[in-house]
């Protein structure tokens, strides 16, 4: 007697219908909500099964006969169930992520099975169609059946010795569970043998309550995980976003304390230098009212006031921001220097050829670099006695160099030691260079300072 007379029979068919059917309206919202490619096979496996069970109900009631025989409940029957088999093997193909270039024989066993559930679906539709339905009961059904049961169980025993996510451990277990109530249903079937009064798809119906509840849960557990990535993702983001507000703040404070201090050095020069010496022009213009010495003051007004337009002309080429570049400091200094040393037949070289860094200057050093140069050519002008004079800047690795060489009569360090080195060295350590001299009598003189990039620049 076939099982659908048996009430455990009818009830197994109804609970997997339900199972199946509720799992696929749940996947399917899902899946509209996602958009994932795994969400839409799961999907397409679930709604097979339920479209096979559904029809089993309804061929069960309305076809005469308790072995249904009837030529359409054989032909509906098993095109669906082959059906949802190839949507079941699609489906764990993919969660179990089996990929050509991972698992390259494992791939090929994969679709060799998916495409051989679809021809043996278009064999079953020519025989049904034909007179030799007996062809199709007698060889096609259990064929394919000892196909599918083979061919799985070399996948699926192969799979389960690779490495495995928690997610492709729940999707094994399903399918391996699935294949052994297959194997149950095939040989109860064929050996037609009960076990608690199951029998044939009974086996097969419990095996795939199994499966929803199992993959459902693996498609869960994969959800969670994907929102705890993205949760963890979007908190790395946020603590990013928050990391580059706060150096965004850091600099916009530190470029507020750095204009604050360049205002007040700004007038901490314009009071010294161009203060000082606008009272002494003052002075000079009242003494110049005596007679016998008009001609020492004017001569004394005219050297200070060059030296305040001097003055004026550095501090405000120090806070021009179209000057911060290199080639406007080497512009700068081959100006003054070449104005001054032509008049002393001594030839400037500063070289423009090599490329140049492109980081700007600060004005504070952009003017002790200009102030170091000008001290130097000014030495090399009066004392040298040099027929050449070389100035380079190079960048190598994190420090600026700067170099000023000529090839004069040079001195003994240490023995003269005026105002101008002395004021070259506290502007190179003003800038946090550090400044050293190598002179001897008849070699020239070379002067060479050495500033961190991070402190010079902008």
């Amino acid at each position: 007697m076939w099982p659908e007379g048996n009430s455990l029979y009818y009830n197994l068919l109804i609970y997997t219908l339900g199972a199946s059917s509720l799992a696929f309206l749940y996947h399917l919202v899902l899946y509209f909500q996602r958009r994932e490619k795994l969400l839409l096979h799961y999907c397409i496996y679930l709604f097979l099964l339920s479209a096979f069970l559904f029809s089993r109900i309804l061929m069960t009631h309305s076809e005469q006969g308790t072995e249904h025989q009837t030529w359409r409940f054989q032909f509906w029957d098993e095109l669906l169930q082959l059906l949802f088999y190839y949507g079941y093997i699609e489906f764990i193909g993919r969660a179990l992520g089996i990929h050509p270039s991972t698992h390259k024989k494992l791939y090929y066993f994969w679709k060799t099975l998916s495409w051989t559930i679809l021809a043996i679906a278009f064999i079953h539709i020519v025989l049904m169609s034909t007179d030799i339905i007996s062809i199709r009961n007698r060889y096609l059904f259990r064929g394919s059946r000892l196909l599918l049961i083979g061919v799985s169980l070399i996948v699926l025993l192969n799979y389960a010795f690779t490495r495995k996510t928690v997610f492709q451990r729940y999707i094994l277990t399903g399918a391996l569970l699935f294949l052994v109530t297959g194997i149950l249903g095939f040989a109860s079937f064929v050996y037609n043998f009960r076990i608690w009064n199951i029998y044939a798809l009974g086996f097969t119906f419990i095996g795939e309550v199994a499966d929803v509840l199992l993959f459902s849960a693996a498609m869960g557990y994969r959800l969670r995980q994907t929102y705890e990535e993205k949760e963890k993702a979007m908190k790395e983001l946020e603590e990013q976003r928050q990391m580059l507000m706060q150096k965004d703040i850091e600099r916009m404070e530190a470029i507020v304390e750095t204009r604050y201090h360049e205002r007040n050095r700004i007038a901490r020069e314009l009071h010294d230098e161009i203060g000082s010496s606008l009272s002494s022009i003052h002075i000079f213009s009242t003494v110049a009212s005596d007679p016998g010495k008009m001609a020492g003051m004017v001569e004394k007004i005219r050297d200070t006031s060059g030296r305040i337009m001097e003055n004026m002309s550095d501090l405000v080429w120090a806070i021009n921001a179209e000057t911060d570049d290199m080639q406007s400091l080497l512009r700068r200094i081959r100006q003054f220097g070449a104005s001054l040393l032509e008049a002393r037949n001594i030839e400037l070289e500063v070289p423009g050829d090599t490329p140049l860094p492109g980081f700007l200057l600060k004005p504070e050093a952009k003017k002790n670099i200009l102030l170091i140069c000008k001290e130097a050519i000014n030495n090399i002008a009066k004392y040298s006695q040099a027929g050449k004079v070389i100035i380079s800047v190079t960048v190598t690795g994190q420090q600026f160099n700067l170099k000023i060489r000529d090839n004069g009569k040079g001195f003994t360090t240490g023995k003269t030691n005026g105002n101008g080195l002395t004021n070259m060295r506290k502007r190179c350590e003003e800038s946090g260079g550090q400044f050293s001299l190598e002179s001897v009598s008849g070699s020239g003189t070379r002067i060479s300072c050495v500033f961190p990039v991070t402190t010079i620049s902008n």
